[in-house]
């Protein structure tokens, strides 16, 4: 008699079990949001575990460097000048900034780097740019 209610309770332990494991992680979900430091936190958790090594910082903003003026069309000498990709300049640069060190696997697995990113795009605002920096 016990081994067949056992038989009849094994779905509806199996259905409760998941239903546990969806409302964790949807809990961990709420309660996590786009700040710098629980972005931090998620990124750590999931990727660097203990070490919490994955940092946020803002973005740098360098001005742009014109070789002429438009209406000028005249080329002009300027000494020397770094050239930086175009996540670094003014106001069409990136937001912010994430450093991620070397020995992490995403920079070496494309799906994880994939899902670091999917990660970092659900909880960062709508509309801020990152970039990231190997460590």
């Amino acid at each position: 008699m016990l081994a067949w209610l056992n038989a009849l309770l094994a779905p509806v332990k199996w259905l409760y079990m998941e239903f546990l494991k969806y409302r964790n992680m949807a809990n961990y979900k709420m309660e996590h949001n786009g700040q710098v430091v629980s972005l931090q936190k998620v990124l750590n958790d999931r990727f660097d575990g203990d070490d919490k090594r994955i940092r946020i910082r803002d973005g740098s903003k360098y001005d742009w460097v014109y070789a002429f003026r438009a209406d000028e069309n005249k080329l002009q000498y300027l000494n020397k000048i770094y050239l930086y990709d175009h996540l670094s300049y003014g106001d069409t640069g990136a937001d912010f900034q994430v450093y991620v060190p070397t020995d992490i696997p995403i920079w070496i697995n494309s799906s994880l780097k994939a899902e670091f990113r999917s990660l970092l795009n659900y909880y960062k605002l709508a509309g801020k740019r990152y970039k990231l920096i190997k460590q």
